[in-house]
């Protein structure tokens, strides 16, 4: 179901995918689809809850190997973008509010996840507001990625990662 998802999207619009659509592109029933995924933002949500588990996983890994915080929070943001360029269509309904409230939530999920795995640069504005943090990041970065695919994906996932960082991350302080 995974794949016949992203064959559809590959051809219209999120938006116009229903579960009959799917279930034949699929080859099943929608008995068999409804037996898996409650409908078709449930099925979306499940193949990018995949993306996102190998990023918390490269993040717990990058967390062990002690790699500086920048380093390693540039290594999983440019990871995530070479994941969107792979399904933009994917992202596109995930950041543009076309996969419901449900996508928004698992975005705020991961974002609360990461931070909390890596040693993610704060400030003690953030140190003290971690809810709000979470949510202005979240925000951000959603809003930046959907205006990345919507802008043809350029620039390039590693220099697009470094500009998202530098708009999101705290400014360094001179002593």
């Amino acid at each position: 179901m995974h794949a016949a998802l992203e064959r559809l999207i590959a051809r219209m619009p999120y938006s116009d995918i229903g579960v009959s659509l799917l279930a034949q592109e699929a080859d099943v029933g929608r008995p068999t689809f409804y037996r898996h995924f409650t409908d078709v933002n449930a099925l979306l949500i499940d193949r990018l809850g995949d993306d996102l588990a190998e990023q918390r996983t490269l993040a717990r890994r990058l967390a062990a190997q002690g790699l500086d915080a920048r380093a390693a929070v540039q290594e999983i943001t440019s990871y995530a973008f070479h994941r969107i360029m792979e399904r933009p269509g994917f992202y596109r309904a995930l950041l543009d509010g076309s996969a419901g409230a449900n996508a928004t939530t698992l975005f705020r999920q991961q974002m609360m996840e990461l931070t909390a795995t890596l040693p993610y640069p704060t400030t003690e504005a953030r140190r003290h507001n971690p809810k709000l943090t979470i949510a202005m990041l979240s925000g951000a970065v959603s809003g930046f990625l959907l205006a990345w695919i919507e802008g043809g994906m350029t620039p390039a996932p590693a220099e697009a990662a470094r500009l998202l960082i530098a708009l999101v991350l705290p400014v360094e302080q001179s002593a």
